[in-house]
């Protein structure tokens, strides 16, 4: 019945509709949040380097579940502010803002 079929397809433009509105808030609230990652660290450089786990687990520490393969990161090996980006939706990406700082 088209009618059925019409219906079916509303409700799956609506729920693709609800998801996209979800990771685009999510994008924003993740933009906003001031992230801190301490790391050993001797004359501004640090032992090893920042990677994507050290990132989800700071986000899962402020209430954000993201997979680590999902987000983008240079290779950060000194102390500062840098930026990494998680794609959270095909459409939708999400830009990290961190400081390494070193840790006390």
């Amino acid at each position: 019945d088209l009618g059925i079929l019409v219906g079916t397809l509303l409700e799956v433009l609506r729920e693709d509709a609800k998801i996209l509105a979800d990771a685009q808030a999510l994008a924003e609230k993740i933009a906003n949040l001031p992230l801190v990652i301490a790391a050993k660290a001797e004359e501004g450089r640090i032992f090893g380097a920042i990677t994507a786990a050290d990132l989800a687990e700071a986000l899962a520490a402020k209430g954000i579940e993201i997979d680590r393969k999902t987000i983008a990161v240079e290779n950060i090996k000194t102390l500062g502010e840098y930026e990494a980006v998680a794609k959270i939706h095909r459409d939708v990406k999400a830009t990290i803002k961190f400081t390494v700082t070193a840790e006390e």
